[in-house]
């Protein structure tokens, strides 16, 4: 604990669980409401310095929970400003803030006090993993159902002993590691998910258009599908650092990116494999690089086969789906619609009316 943080613990301002039992002005940092004085946990997701037109310094943070983000200002004049300069990002804090709307940004948080949240706050519910956003599904799951997938549907021994080659190598990171830092999936656990995910949604294509289309020659390669796939974005791993709330880009995530990683880590593991046939590597090199669908999206080749098409709308299909899915799951208040989201173009999607309660009273016949 840095000597900042060892002070915000000595606050005598914030109570301790020791100080009291289970305190009822405890309550989620996604029910705080304007103007409301409260308690929360929220874990420290952003902390930036600026400096106003004044030319005084100041802190932008944010904290999150599972449901939502709020943003706090912390001005040169604010009693926490100077340890503010030791908050740790990923840090899970126990706050005490004022909701405040502001008309711009929307609802903020004016703290009060906070210290970091320690063991003996769990007597009061505090638990880190109700703060960070989980995955639908246990990663372990997704990881043999891929495998599961593996075995069904991957026919090409080289392309089997590279997908076994590269799983064992990176299998730590691959069961937690986030599918994006914030867009789609961004949660440990969710590229392992995704992945999970187009398997499935790609091996119904490939059994469909294999049955639709049985004159092509060569045959559609249901292997380079499924093996696209699964090593479509193996780059996240090098694109990206885990981090338990936020995954951060790595300097070769800026300056690459993950689709050129990527086709290096398959390139290189390929390589490895005694005979490994230059054609199916060259398919699924392409594969790989074409996934992103487009130029404008960031792919260094559009698709130009049809394999590398099916795994191009598999991953653009379930990226979005899961964004939508995500939004519409969290608390929906009395709003018929979702927020604004940016991998729509700020479009709203529709929630429908809340069903109507059932009435639970008896007929009553007499």
């Amino acid at each position: 604990m840095s000597e900042a943080s060892a002070d915000l613990a000595m606050e005598p301002a914030l109570a301790t669980p020791s100080e009291h039992g289970p305190a009822s002005n405890v309550i989620r940092l996604c029910d705080l409401k304007a103007e409301q004085e409260a308690e929360f946990y929220a874990i420290l997701v952003r902390r930036s310095s600026g400096r106003t037109k004044q030319d005084k310094p100041y802190w932008s943070c944010s904290f999150r929970d599972r449901l939502v983000t709020r943003d706090a200002m912390i001005w040169n004049d604010h009693r926490l400003f100077q340890q503010a300069a030791g908050w740790v990002e990923g840090t899970a804090f126990r706050i005490h803030a004022i909701g405040e709307m502001n008309p711009r940004f929307g609802l903020q948080l004016k703290i009060i006090n906070l210290r970091p949240a320690v063991e003996a706050d769990e007597a009061e519910g505090y638990n880190f993993f109700d703060l960070v956003e989980p995955a639908q599904r246990d990663p372990l799951v997704s990881w043999q159902s891929v495998w599961q997938m593996v075995d069904k549907s991957v026919d090409d021994p080289f392309i089997k002993q590279l997908l076994v080659n590269l799983a064992e190598a990176n299998r730590p990171l691959l069961l937690k590691m986030q599918a994006a830092s914030s867009m789609h999936h961004p949660y440990t656990g969710g590229l392992i998910e995704h992945v999970w995910s187009m398997t499935r949604v790609a091996s119904f294509l490939a059994d469909h258009y294999s049955r639709y289309y049985p004159d092509l020659d060569p045959p559609l390669n249901r292997s380079i599908i499924i093996a696209a796939v699964i090593l479509h974005d193996i780059g996240k791993l090098r694109e990206l650092d885990y981090h338990p709330v936020e995954a951060k880009y790595t300097k070769h995530g800026y300056l690459i990116g993950h689709i050129l990683l990527g086709r290096d880590m398959v390139r290189e593991f390929a390589q490895r494999i005694p005979g490994f046939p230059e054609e199916t590597l060259l398919l699924l090199e392409h594969a790989i690089l074409a996934h992103h669908g487009t130029k404008a999206f960031g792919s260094p080749v559009e698709p130009q086969t049809i394999e590398a098409l099916i795994v191009s709308k598999v991953d653009d299909l379930d990226a979005k789906i899961n964004v939508v899915a995500r939004e519409l799951l969290k608390e929906r208040g009395d709003d018929l619609y979702t927020g604004k989201l940016y991998a729509f173009e700020n479009r709203r999607f529709y929630r429908g009316p809340r069903p109507e309660p059932e009435d639970t009273e008896e007929f009553d016949s007499n």
